[in-house]
Order: structure tokens, then sequence, then C-alpha cells
């Protein structure tokens, strides 16, 4: 294993190969651990696993990761089942296109559209209440004179 960094956006048979090639036996299954997944990913991994580990979080032990060792001179270690690295995959892949997306010209112009249809989309619900209102007020005009012309 090199100490190789993903430095580009991974389609799922890119992490699953990634995966594949990285992953060793620990336990009952194929897992990478947890200092691994940082050495390919980056720094923001460590965080990312911190941070999604917290109990009802992103990250399910059991199903996403695990852990190995406790007992006296065997240290507890971590890592990563296939479901858990897919997650770490997209996360990573996430970050990576908002980062393009914030520096392109291209995100700038989705940003201005966007902008542009939420601005639209508001001026429809301002008119939209108006009529609402004026329409609301019609019918309390119409049930005031009906009740004008029952009392005569």
């Amino acid at each position: 294993m090199d100490n190789m960094q993903i430095t580009k956006t991974l389609n799922k048979a890119e992490a699953t190969e990634l995966f594949e090639k990285e992953a060793i036996l620990i336990g009952h299954d194929n897992a990478i651990p947890f200092y691994r997944a940082v050495e390919l990913f980056g720094e923001w991994a460590a965080e990312f696993i911190d941070r999604c580990m917290e109990e009802h979080s992103y990250l399910d032990f059991g199903r996403d990761y695990s852990g190995w060792g406790l007992s006296e001179g065997r240290p507890y270690t971590e890592y990563f089942y296939k479901p858990g690295f897919m997650k770490l995959g997209c996360e990573y892949n996430y970050l990576q296109i908002v980062k393009v997306y914030e520096e392109s010209e291209s995100g700038q112009l989705i940003d201005k559209y966007t902008a542009e249809c939420s601005r639209r989309r508001d001026v429809r619900e301002v008119e939209e209440e108006r009529k609402k209102a004026e329409h609301k007020a019609k019918r309390a005009a119409a049930r005031a004179a009906k009740k004008g012309q029952e009392g005569q």
C-alpha cells in the first residue's frame, strides 16, 4: 500500500476499487483502518470520523465501522467496513464539488439564476397573499351587505 492521497472525485466503481485495493481482513470482514482512510483522504477525514461517530449519527457502529482490540496489551483500533468507507468517499466528493462550485464562473451563474428564481417565487407568493386578502375582504363585504339587506 502506498501513501498516495486522493486528489480527485471518485465515482462508485472507483471508490469500490479503492476499498478493495486498500482493505485488509479484520475480524470477520474486509475493512480499512481509520488511520489509512485519513492517509488516503487527508486530515478532514479525521474530523469527519470524529463528528460522525457520535451516538445516533451518520456512521453506524457495526454496519459502517467497528473496532478490534481492548484486551491487555492490545490497543483498540477502529476501521471502516465498505458502507462506511463509501460514506467517507461521498463526503469527500461533496467537499470537492463545493470547492470547485464556489471557485467557478458556472457556480456564480447558478447562484445568480437561483437567486432570481427565488426572487420571482417571493413576488408570486406576495401577489397570491394580496389576492387572497382582497378576496377575503370582498367576501366579508358581501356578507356584511347581505346582513344589512336582511336587517331591513
